[in-house]
């Protein structure tokens, strides 16, 4: 289905204190309010001017004399509403229509009872007309409600129930028998989240056959005197079913609404799911995004392929020649001493493993601490024999400004070694000199030992590599790490490149890990602080599945369930959580005993023309997982 715009609307409407001679002279009251507010992803709220509503003045000029001894009519309340210019929606309303009811309240000042309560006005089409007689006494509070519910008696506390999906209006005004006419400013009281869902490069028919917001407070009262809205909290949070039976189509998109409880910002965690062929997806709402009351709030949401099938992703072919050339001709003389441009480092961006293979793509990384004034210089890697100067491959430079701080550096570097373990060095050349410096030392215990890389031969065409892997409904990130829950299922999402596009069939495992067996401040491995609590060593399989790639398949996205065999603690070092463990997803091939790390495939990064993006943080084969309950790590 789809539904139209929702307004936050401060409907006029007329209310009158006639005699039932003078009833049928009133005619039609145009009245208006449109304030239409958009929240998407990139879009803010905009705000459109409201209209003045035309004057109505009320009925004749005069009263009709009346005959004496004749008791005078009692004072009856006539109410008189039309909007122009908006069509009907399911749920929320823009028009009054034929058969639309609402309630009415009359409180007479100066009285110890109330007037007449929770009268009800049903709208012909033209007019309002009370069910029965709405007498008024005196000066008067109107307050009023909609839809109609005959089992109210207080206009404090309107009950809802959002399986109803009903938009709820209220309002208020005064008057007095001088001037028996009331200005209703009619508002909605919930709010609207509307979910826009697009096929994008899914390949699967993309039959929606449910859509489920869950994990909602769906129940509670309405004030229609202030509109304050209060969650029923002991009936919890439930679910409302919105929509379902329908094709995904993006020249036609499906756009489906939903009323909901106005939520303010980190109150709580609200979901939409919605079952594609057979497939159940969840989103979960960002918990820093608040609902206001008549306000609407747009998410796009992009499928992004099927699991277990066939996705289209990127690729740019290699520049092999380009790359097995740049950097590595230029001669490097060595300064004999490292003094004359002093730093100190140690190794990053571990987190790839220490394997590399020949003839392809690799990231190295190191941190580095200069003690000279500030300047501007060069930085690159080159692979030396342990031990020695002997450089046996050559990578390219990189252009470094130093302000006498930390700073770290990472290089996509194209590995053309012969097969050996050879030892990674950073090299660093002030602007204008000739000669490169090694470091003069080591920070936070690095040794030798943590820069051994060892070059294997070239991969095979039967082991894949790994394009993406992220948790289902967060989005990629290579900085933060992901919030997961502790005790429950979730699912990780990959997608494995298979450059020879052979059959592959065998297994992937999940790894959370965290190790110990260097020394310095990395991730993979990692030091282990003196002082440190909870920090223990663990390589825990969180998850495995079976993968079963037809020939000819050169990108293939899965989906694995995981969750945490053990409960861990947050590492923490002076009560501040440090250190966080990585996933990484190794492979092993049918008939096989032997798990291989997935190696990170970023060949299409090597092209001389692709300059698309923050290129080196674009790809990884690790994701950062924290579990919720380490989410305040201070």
């Amino acid at each position: 289905m789809k539904y139209g715009n929702y307004y936050k609307s401060n409907s006029r409407i007329k209310v009158r204190y006639l005699t039932k001679k003078n009833m049928k002279k009133i005619f039609g009251y145009i009245l208006a309010a449109s304030l239409a507010c958009t929240l998407a992803s990139c879009e803010k709220d905009e705000i459109l001017p409201e209209p003045e509503p035309p004057v109505v003045n009320p009925g004749g000029s005069q009263e009709e004399e009346e005959e004496p001894g004749e008791e005078p009519e009692k004072i009856q309340l006539g109410v008189t509403a039309a909007l122009q210019g908006m069509q009907q929606t399911r749920g929320i309303i823009e028009a009054f229509v034929l058969g639309h009811a609402m309630g009415v309240f009359v409180n007479t000042d100066g009285t110890e009872a109330a007037g007449p309560k929770n009268a009800s006005y049903v709208f012909d089409g033209k007019e309002w007309n009370a069910a029965g007689e709405v007498p008024v006494e005196g000066d008067a509070e109107v307050v009023a409600y909609l839809p109609y519910d005959n089992a109210v008696t207080d206009c404090k506390n309107v009950p809802f129930d959002l399986a109803d999906q009903d938009d709820i209006l209220y309002g208020s005004a005064r008057v007095t028998k001088d001037m028996p006419t009331a200005d209703l400013m009619m508002r909605h009281a919930m709010t609207l989240v509307r979910v826009r869902l697009m096929k994008n490069e899914y390949i699967g028919a993309g039959v929606v056959s449910d859509m489920t917001f869950s994990e909602i407070y769906t129940a509670g009262t309405v004030d229609a005197l202030s509109g304050t809205v209060k969650m029923d909290y002991n009936r919890g949070r439930g679910a409302v079913r919105v929509g379902g039976n329908y094709a995904l189509n993006d020249a036609d998109p499906v756009v489906v609404d939903a009323i909901l409880i106005p939520r303010a910002s980190y109150d709580h965690q609200a979901c939409v799911s919605f079952t594609i062929d057979g497939q159940k997806h969840t989103y979960a709402f960002p918990v820093q995004h608040e609902w206001k009351a008549g306000m609407k709030y747009t998410y796009t949401l992009n499928m992004t392929g099927n699991y277990n099938a066939p996705v289209n992703k990127e690729q740019v072919d290699i520049d092999v020649e380009y790359w097995s050339q740049y950097g590595k001709t230029d001669e490097i003389i060595l300064n004999p001493d490292p003094d004359d441009y002093p730093f100190k480092i140690w190794p990053n961006y571990t987190e790839y493993g220490y394997d590399c293979y020949q003839n392809e793509g690799k990231v190295f990384g190191t941190f580095y601490t200069p003690f000279c004034d500030d300047g501007e210089g060069e930085m690159r890697f080159v692979f030396m024999r342990q031990g020695t100067n002997e450089i046996v491959e050559k990578f390219q430079p990189i252009d470094i400004k130093t302000n006498g701080g930390w700073d770290g550096k990472r290089i996509q570097c194209y590995v053309t070694s012969a097969p050996g373990t050879y030892q990674l060095v950073p090299l660093f050349r002030r602007k204008g000199e000739t000669m490169w410096c090694r470091a003069v030392g080591y920070s936070y215990g690095s040794t030798d030992q943590e820069w051994l890389y060892e070059v294997k031969a070239p991969a095979s065409e039967n082991l894949p590599a790994l394009r993406m892997m992220e948790v289902e409904g967060q989005g990629y990130t290579s900085i933060l790490a992901y919030p997961v829950p502790d005790d429950t299922p979730w699912n990780l999402v990959y997608v494995l490149s298979n450059k020879g596009e052979k059959a592959l069939r065998g297994e992937i495992k999940a790894v959370w890990e965290r190790e110990f067996k260097m020394n310095s401040n990395s991730y993979r491995p990692s030091i282990k602080r003196k002082g440190a609590v909870n920090d223990d060593e663990w390589r825990d399989e969180i998850g495995t599945v079976a993968v079963d790639v037809p020939a000819g398949i050169r990108f293939w996205k899965g989906i694995m369930e995981c969750q945490f065999p053990v409960k861990r603690l947050d590492p923490k070092y002076d009560g501040v959580g440090y250190a966080t463990p990585l996933v990484h997803l190794y492979w092993k091939a049918e008939g096989s005993n032997e798990w291989v790390l997935l190696r990170c495939d970023a060949d299409y990064l090597f092209n001389r023309n692709y300059t698309d993006g923050y290129i080196w943080d674009e790809t990884t084969n690790y994701i950062k997982i924290l579990p919720q309950s380490w989410n305040n790590r201070n």
